[in-house]
C-alpha cells in the first residue's frame, strides 16, 4: 500500500490516547473480515485512527471507499459500485468542501493520493505530524498518508474544540511538522501558544498561500523547511514548492516537477493525473484552478467556479483578499460574492484586524486602499469588521 516502515515507529495519538502501528494492522485486518470483499465501503468523518485503518485494511480488498465529511452528503448508492473482486485498485472517493457549490466526490487511487509522499532521508528521525482539520478531506489525507508513508508519528488534534487547545495540545505533544490551510495558518500564528511550536516542517495546502504569510512563517520558524503542496479533491497530490515564493515557477511547465506535466488550458491548470477519476483521454485532468502566468512565476487567481461577475467583469475574490492582506491594518480577510439586482454580483469583504487599527475608521480606509490598487468592480462595497473568520472543517475559510 505504502512504503514500508518498521512495526513499531508508527503511531497514531489523539486526545482519547495513542494507538501503535501493531494496533493499526489488527485493527486493518479486522476492516477486511467485516468489509465486503470488492465491494463498497463509506467512511464518515471520524478520528483520524479510523481513516488510518480504513487505508490500511481496504485498500486492494474494496473496489469503492468513501470519505465522506460533509452531512449533506447523503450516502453513496451500493449500485455505484462496477467492479468485482481484484479487477482494479480500490478507488478512493473524496468530496470538494462545498464551499463554492454542492459537495462533489472525486476518485482517487493511493497511489495518485500518495505522489508527493517522499521517504525521510537517512539518518532524520521520522516528523511528528500535526493533524488540525477533517481526516475525510483532501488536506486532511495528505497529512495521514504523509505519516504513514514515512514512518511518523500522527498527531490527531482534531477531537478539541478550540484552535487554540489544538495548538496548545500539539506543543505538548512533541509536534514537529504542522500542516494546515492558509486561513488556519494565520490563525495559529496568532495564538500565544504558536511560539512554543519547534517545528521542522511546516506544510501549507487547499488555498491560495499570499507572500506575507509565508514571509510571517519564515520569522516565525527560522529553521524550519516551508513546502506549499498542490493537492485537489479532483486531482490528488501533483506537487510541491519549497522556494518560499508565491506560486510556483513557470519552468514546470515544460520541466515537470517529479516527471508530473502540467498545462495551462484556457486559463485553468491542468495535472497529469492518470489515475483520477476527472482524468481526460490524454491523462491530464483539471485542477479547477485559474492561473495567470508573470515573468518566471505561475500565480493562482482562483477557484473557476467562485469567479465573480461584478457589472461584466470578471472577479476572482481571492485576489482581492491578497491586496487586503497587504494592509498593515488587516490580520486576515474573507471576500465574498453576493447577488446584486444592478450589477449582477457585489463583493463583501470581513475584515480581522490587528491590534493596532483603528476599527471605527477601518471599513472606509480598506475600501479607499483597494480603489486605489484595483479597478472599480474589485472593490468590496461592503466592509466589515469581525472578530475572526469563519473556518469549515476543512480548514479553509468559510466562504458564502
Amino acid at each position: 500500500m505504502m512504503a514500508a516502515a518498521p512495526l513499531d515507529a508508527i503511531s497514531v495519538e489523539d486526545d482519547a490516547g495513542a494507538h501503535t502501528y501493531g494496533e493499526l494492522a489488527a485493527a486493518a485486518a479486522d476492516a477486511r473480515h467485516r468489509a465486503p470483499h470488492g465491494g463498497q465501503v463509506t467512511v464518515r468523518s471520524t478520528p483520524a485512527w479510523d481513516v488510518a485503518v480504513a487505508f490500511a485494511g481496504l485498500d486492494g480488498w474494496a473496489a469503492n471507499v468513501y470519505l465522506v465529511g460533509a452531512r449533506d452528503v447523503r450516502d453513496p448508492d451500493p449500485g455505484d459500485t462496477h467492479r468485482g473482486p481484484g479487477s482494479a485498485a480500490t478507488r478512493w472517493h473524496l468530496y470538494t468542501s462545498g464551499t463554492t457549490g454542492e459537495p462533489k466526490p472525486f476518485s482517487h487511487t493511493v497511489r495518485s493520493l500518495t505522489r508527493t509522499v517522499r521517504a525521510r532521508e537517512h539518518g532524520n528521525p521520522p516528523y511528528d505530524w500535526g493533524l488540525l482539520y477533517s481526516p475525510v478531506s483532501m488536506a486532511g489525507v495528505q497529512v495521514l498518508l504523509h505519516a504513514l508513508g514515512t514512518g511518523g508519528r500522527l498527531l490527531d488534534a482534531t477531537g478539541l474544540p478550540r484552535l487554540t487547545d489544538r495548538v496548545e495540545w500539539l506543543v505538548a505533544h512533541g509536534v514537529t511538522a504542522l500542516s494546515a490551510t492558509p486561513t488556519l495558518w494565520r490563525q495559529t500564528l496568532q495564538t500565544p501558544a504558536s511560539r512554543q511550536l519547534r517545528l521542522r516542517q511546516v506544510t501549507l495546502g487547499g488555498e491560495i498561500a499570499d507572500q506575507p504569510l509565508l514571509d510571517a512563517l519564515r520569522r516565525a520558524h527560522p529553521h524550519a523547511r516551508i513546502t506549499h503542496v498542490f493537492a485537489s479533491t479532483e486531482t490528488g497530490a501533483a506537487f510541491s514548492v519549497s522556494d518560499g515564493r508565491a506560486g510556483f515557477p513557470r519552468a514546470f511547465l515544460t520541466d515537470p516537477p517529479s516527471g508530473i506535466r502540467l498545462d495551462v488550458r484556457d486559463g485553468v491548470l491542468y495535472v497529469e493525473a492518470p489515475q483520477a477519476g476527472a482524468a481526460g483521454p490524454d491523462g491530464f485532468a483539471p485542477t479547477g484552478d485559474v492561473v495567470t502566468v508573470s515573468g518566471d512565476r505561475v500565480y493562482f487567481l482562483g477557484r473557476a467556479t467562485g469567479v465573480a461577475n461584478v457589472g461584466g467583469v470578471k472577479v476572482w475574490p481571492e485576489q482581492v483578499e491578497t491586496v487586503l492582506r497587504h494592509h498593515p491594518d488587516v490580520s486576515d480577510t474573507l471576500v465574498s460574492v453576493r447577488r446584486n439586482p444592478f450589477s449582477g454580483s457585489i463583493l463583501t469583504a470581513e475584515v480581522v484586524a490587528t491590534a493596532e487599527a483603528d476599527v471605527s475608521r477601518l471599513g472606509a480606509l480598506l475600501r479607499a486602499y483597494c480603489a486605489q490598487q484595483l479597478e472599480p468592480a474589485a472593490v468590496p462595497a461592503i466592509v466589515h469588521v469581525v472578530p475572526r473568520l469563519t473556518v469549515t472543517a476543512n480548514g479553509k475559510a468559510g466562504r458564502r
